[in-house]
């Protein structure tokens, strides 16, 4: 501590996103001139475990060749929904099918292999778990990236999840503190509000926090939320009575807060986001994101400098800074190259079964799975979809495929599904519900309904369905219907 300049001490303070093209030169001035010493992919960054390990490499080298290593490298792996990378590593099911096995040592499995999986690719902090509990079904913005509605149950998987990444030597963080399963906006694209009191908050949002705390977490992820019956004037991430009084005093957290994304629209009506930065550090975060993924519209540089600023004008005293950089040196302590697990351990076979024994159970959990394996002949089956992905389901076989299209014409989805027996609409949008519901399916059709996001779709659904099976937000690959489906006609 007594060896850094004030340059060197705010760039402790900032974790920003990586360009996915022609970075090097830019990033390397913010590691060299600014000393920024933690950076965050996004999926533009890590389209496959090749390029992302070749990646991290490329910012380990130039923070080691720039004097700033060693450097956080982070990622939103929380799977289901929010997969950051899905290409060369084990695919494992979202948060909340993993609440709905009920079974806690498979969450500490998966985290176990995550872990081991995103350090073997040069990556040394995981944003996950999701401590959020799900107890609005209008949330947009949670739903099945946490464990489910139950706070205790949320709070138990929780810590199998922290202990697993720990085992691997993996950093993790619970997010969104205090909570953000309970509001009906996204933080992304405006303020969320909620109207509970402190107490209410203690019954349920903050037991899975506390129990984190428990484990030792060694970050905790803050909310753009606004709770105006705790604190009239700020949301959380600008709020001293949440961050410092809350969480800081009151509930003991000695790890390191970080924010959730500075570009985040929440924020934008409490003032220009440089003033708001300083407010962030005064209020009690440690680090900030500026992810340069969402607006593009935040300026690192400006926020850099307005952190200098304040310290030099003793707006933020040069004692609340070291708190911060002391505790983001003690976990860097931890980070060692020695720890960074061999590559032969990503998608290893033995992790890949254990994924899969993961996702069958929560596939079969399912009442409407029993079933299968259902004899389908492929040229009478239409797959209707309105996810991109889902358009190549088993391309070897010769399948009438339908990608859903904001607008299109019911006629023409009336016309290629008349010569189907058997239907599979595998939805992610509630909105294309709407498309079809409108149209007429026939008798002799069996509909087999997957909700790939929203569990609470069905009871919007007015199709005849044979069956409704829940997914949980893509979290089971489509390789667990491999010898189900087909296992008659192949």
């Amino acid at each position: 501590m007594k060896t850094l300049s004030l340059n060197e001490k705010i760039g402790q303070l900032l974790m920003v996103g990586v360009p996915d093209e022609k970075f090097e030169s830019l990033i390397y001035r913010r590691m060299k001139s600014q000393k920024i010493a933690s950076y965050i992919l996004f999926k533009k960054n890590t389209p496959n475990a090749t390029v992302t390990q070749s990646l991290t490499g490329k910012l380990h080298h130039m923070a080691e060749k720039a004097g700033i290593s060693p450097i956080f490298i982070a990622i939103d792996q929380e799977y289901g929904r929010v997969t950051r990378i899905s290409e060369g590593v084990t695919r494992f099911p979202a948060a909340y099918g993993f609440g709905r096995t009920n079974n806690p040592d498979y969450t500490f499995d998966a985290c176990q292999i995550a872990g081991q999986e995103l350090s073997a690719l040069g990556i040394n902090v995981n944003f996950a778990p999701v401590a959020d509990v799900n107890t609005n079904p209008a949330n947009p913005v949670i739903g099945t990236r946490s464990y489910g509605e139950d706070p205790e149950n949320v709070a138990i998987m929780v810590q199998h999840a922290i202990r697993g990444y720990q085992d691997a030597g993996m950093i993790c963080a619970a997010k969104h503190f205090p909570g953000h399963g309970d509001v009906d906006i996204d933080s992304h694209l405006s303020l969320p509000v909620s109207n509970k009191s402190l107490d209410a908050l203690h019954s349920a949002e903050l037991i899975p926090f506390i129990a984190s705390i428990s484990e030792s977490v060694p970050i905790i992820m803050t909310a753009h939320i606004m709770h105006p019956m705790i604190d009239p004037k700020w949301p959380v991430t600008l709020s001293s009575l949440f961050l410092t009084k809350l969480l800081r005093t009151d509930l003991d957290y000695k790890g390191i807060i970080i924010s959730d994304d500075l570009e985040m629209k929440a924020l934008t009506k409490f003032g220009d986001i440089e003033d708001l930065a300083v407010q962030m550090i005064l209020a009690g975060c440690d680090m900030l994101i500026i992810s340069e993924n969402l607006t593009h519209d935040v300026s690192v540089d400006t926020v850099y400098q307005a952190l200098v600023d304040a310290v030099q004008n003793n707006v933020i005293s040069e004692s609340r800074l070291d708190q911060s950089v002391e505790r983001i040196l003690r976990l860097k302590k931890s980070i060692s190259q020695n720890q960074r697990t061999s590559k032969e351990v990503v998608k290893h076979p033995k992790h890949v079964e254990k994924s899969i024994q993961i996702m069958r159970e929560i596939f079969f959990e399912n009442p409407d799975s029993t079933h299968f394996p259902v004899p389908v002949a492929p040229e009478r089956l239409m797959i209707i979809s309105d996810v991109l992905e889902l358009h190549d389901i088993w391309p070897s076989l010769k399948i009438n495929r339908l990608l859903l299209k904001p607008d299109q014409p019911v006629k023409s989805i009336q016309s290629m599904i008349s010569t189907a027996n058997e239907i599979f609409i595998f939805l992610s949008n509630i909105s294309y519900l709407d498309q079809l519901n409108t149209i007429n399916f026939f008798h002799y059709q069996r509909i087999r309904f997957f909700s790939l996001n929203n569990p609470y779709i069905q009871s919007k659904i007015q199709i005849p369905l044979t069956s409704y099976i829940n997914l949980y937000s893509e979290c089971l690959p489509l390789e667990i219907f491999d010898g189900l489906i087909f296992a008659s006609s192949q």
